[in-house]
């Protein structure tokens, strides 16, 4: 019984001790001008993780699987990607980082080239050609400036006040992109490729929006559930 109350306490005295790295500018909550330096030189140096905060890497961004269930618009597919990977975020350029003060968190930012790379298993169907088995994938994509809102929500743990994510929603617009993935063929990856702009906007974007805000917003919520509100901010 001992031991495990010594093990409890140190649970929760460790957890009270996670904090951002000392180099990490910190700002007012309000201060939108120093969010976007701070955050800019963030991605920038801290792009494979934070060992403080136990923080995965963020280029590349690293999934284990998603659900693929798309049943309309010329792309239909039902299967799982999985073993994805998300490389370019560390190049990326915040233009907007505000809403703390709010609960409403609202961030921009833009990517000179977002490569989406992983594999799929999956039956489906590309302008009515049946498509489907095992293979591999890549997506590119071009000028690609994403707009992200999360809510907010506040809770009090061991004394300490943190936020939590309660949703989001995600936009996104692109100059162009492309994508490849050899085991469907030649012509159907010559089809997506020459109607990149009809497969994104009228068949994927939607779906592509939904699954990674929740992916940003899950790894938005690791930071904010190991570091109360009274260390991210100034006072």
């Amino acid at each position: 019984m001992i031991k495990f109350l010594q093990v409890a306490i140190f649970i929760i005295v460790w957890d009270e001790l996670l904090a951002l790295p000392n180099d990490i500018e910190k700002c007012r909550i309000n201060d939108e001008q120093c969010l976007i330096r701070s955050s800019n030189k963030v991605l920038r140096k801290y792009s494979s993780g934070i060992t403080e905060i136990d923080l995965q890497s963020l280029d590349p961004f690293i999934v284990d699987k998603v659900r693929l269930k798309h049943d309309y618009g010329i792309v239909k597919a039902d299967g799982l990607m999985y073993n994805l990977k998300a490389f370019g975020f560390s190049s990326a350029t915040i233009e907007k980082f505000s809403g703390f003060d709010k609960n409403l968190l609202e961030i921009h930012f833009k990517v000179p080239k977002l490569k989406y790379t992983g594999f799929y298993k999956a039956q489906g169907e590309v302008v009515g050609f049946p498509v489907g088995g095992i293979g591999s994938f890549t997506v590119n994509f071009y000028d690609f400036l994403i707009r992200l809102k999360v809510k907010l929500e506040r809770y009090t743990r061991n004394g300490n006040v943190y936020f939590k994510t309660a949703g989001s929603d995600i936009s996104s617009t692109l100059r162009s992109g492309d994508i490849d993935a050899p085991e469907i063929g030649r012509t159907i990856n010559w089809i997506m490729n020459t109607s990149f702009d009809i497969v994104l906007k009228s068949s994927l974007k939607s779906y592509v929006g939904d699954v990674w805000g929740s992916l940003y917003e899950k790894r938005i919520n690791e930071v904010f559930n190991k570091v109360p509100i009274q260390d991210l901010f100034l006072n």
